[in-house]
């Protein structure tokens, strides 16, 4: 985290610079967003992490989305509505044949 203010500290220039690699050779643009665990008093502490693939409209589109919504809020309201259909990717963590296996 120390090194990811720092750029913001400096003017942006290496973030912009890094958005610009994206817009050049990218196609698929993915942000890394996380819950807040304080709002839904589960009791867990640890917040979930997830990989979100950005949709619609070209790389330049999608770019400019995901800047816009950095470091803010996104109610899932606003993200998906009453019975959508949606695909998931997901992966376990993969415990192997470790116990009963037969």
């Amino acid at each position: 985290f120390t090194k990811y203010a720092k750029k913001w500290e400096d003017g942006h220039k290496e973030i912009d610079i890094e958005l610009n690699r994206i817009k050049k050779y990218c196609s698929v643009v993915r942000v890394i967003a996380h819950t807040q665990m304080k709002k839904v008093h589960l009791g867990q502490k640890r917040a979930h992490i997830m990989e979100i693939q950005i949709n619609g409209g070209s790389v330049k589109d999608k770019i400019a989305f995901a800047t816009s919504h950095f470091e803010k809020e996104v109610p899932v309201d606003s993200v998906f509505a009453d019975d959508e259909m949606i695909d998931i990717l997901g992966a376990t963590k993969g415990h192997g044949f470790k116990g009963v296996t037969a």
